[in-house]
């Protein structure tokens, strides 16, 4: 069996905007719970948990719902909690694998890898919000590399003439 050279998820970090928008929205609910001039609704203040708890759900449904394993030859997208989706790209088939990552992702070193290919499947596969991004694109990389040079295979680019003139 071909052995997993990486194995990821989601990053818990790469939910910190949804948290801090559920919170905001919490806090909302909750002053307008208690502004309000009628009488009793103020009871009704911890519905601004609500937010947070349902934010809280969704991010660690996700991240349970999905995983990105890196074989030395292929990449596995397992995705679903209750029904299981597994895709599968071969590295030999990779055109281009680009980082994303934005300012928050840089300070908590979170980010997207984006692998783009020849499959007509999934010419484009998004490893979304994983922890040390920069290490992963690097071990895509290397995996791409090495699964070419096995398969000794060669990527020709549409429109440029093989004799370079």
């Amino acid at each position: 069996m071909i052995e997993v050279v990486s194995e990821r998820r989601i990053s818990a970090k790469a939910f910190l905007g949804h948290h801090v928008a559920a919170v905001v929205a919490g806090i909302a609910v909750a002053a307008v719970c208690f502004a309000a001039p009628i009488p009793g609704v103020a009871l009704l203040a911890p519905a601004g948990l609500l937010p947070l708890l349902g934010t809280m759900a969704y991010a660690r449904l996700t991240r349970a719902g999905s995983c990105y394993r890196l074989f030395t030859d292929r990449l596995e997208v397992e995705s679903g909690l209750v029904a299981r989706n597994i895709d599968n790209l071969e590295l030999v088939r990779v055109r281009d694998v680009s980082l994303r990552q934005g300012l928050y992702g840089r300070m908590t070193d979170v980010g997207d890898v984006i692998i783009h290919s020849t499959d007509a499947s999934s010419p484009q596969i998004l490893v979304r919000g994983v922890d040390a991004p920069r290490d992963f694109y690097q071990q895509v990389r290397e995996c791409v590399s090495e699964s070419r040079a096995q398969n000794r295979t060669m990527i020709v680019e549409e429109g440029v003439p093989l004799g370079g003139h």
